[in-house]
């Protein structure tokens, strides 16, 4: 009797497992937050140098330019944005000379020239871990020196006036960090200078803006 009574409660025990297993709490499957492993935030300092092109009153200009730069970035804990700001400074050597002969033996030389570029400019990037593409603008200037001169035999003349033209400017760039520390990026600006006048004192100057775009290579080395 005992045997039957057991044999009894155990089949009952198996049929009952399966609705007591139905009767479990399921596990919540969440798909994998994708966190960004490398985080922009920080101040850098770098070098850049790149070529520049464009025109003034209608006079073609061309000519290569180096110098440095120091930014700071932000980038939020597991956001992909990152904003900054960024100066930089560089030497250049943009413009044009003309030689035209006048006369049987005068010589005139005009000579246009931007020496000194610069500019102030907020970034923001969209960042996919060590790659970041961003949109960038803002103040821009140059220090640019006219100059004229004739020569006729043995005697040479000229003047120069120098001139800084503010600006805008506007472009995008991509950067990518190969190191935790050393970042590279290649950039490309449209700036638009304002008007100067040249030699005012001489039958009112001469008036001249500039508008140029710029391709640039940069190296940073990032403090984090």
């Amino acid at each position: 009797m005992k045997r039957f009574v057991f044999v009894g409660l155990g089949l009952l025990a198996l049929a009952a497992a399966p609705a007591s297993a139905a009767d479990l709490p399921r596990g919540v499957y969440k798909a994998p937050v994708m966190i960004s492993a490398y985080n922009w935030t920080g101040i850098y300092v770098g070098l850049h140098g790149g070529y520049a092109w464009g025109s003034s009153n209608g006079v073609d200009l061309t000519g290569g330019f180096i110098g440095g730069q120091i930014g700071y970035n932000w980038q939020a804990a597991g956001s992909p944005w990152v904003f900054g700001i960024e100066l930089d400074s560089a030497w250049a050597d943009l413009g044009r000379t003309d030689t035209v002969v006048s006369g049987s033996s005068t010589v005139v030389t005009v000579a246009s020239r931007a020496h000194y570029m610069g500019s102030l400019r907020p970034r923001v990037g969209y960042a996919w871990d060590r790659t970041m593409l961003y949109l960038t603008g803002g103040l821009a200037w140059a220090s640019n020196k006219v100059s004229v001169s004739a020569t006729a035999g043995a005697f040479t003349a000229g003047i120069s006036d120098t001139q800084t033209h503010l600006g805008g400017t506007i472009g995008t760039g991509v950067e990518h960090a190969f190191t935790p520390n050393l970042s590279g990026k290649i950039e490309y600006l449209y700036t638009a200078y304002s008007r100067e006048t040249y030699f005012p004192g001489i039958g009112g100057g001469v008036s001249a803006d500039a508008d140029t775009h710029a391709i640039r290579l940069g190296l940073n080395y990032n403090f984090r």
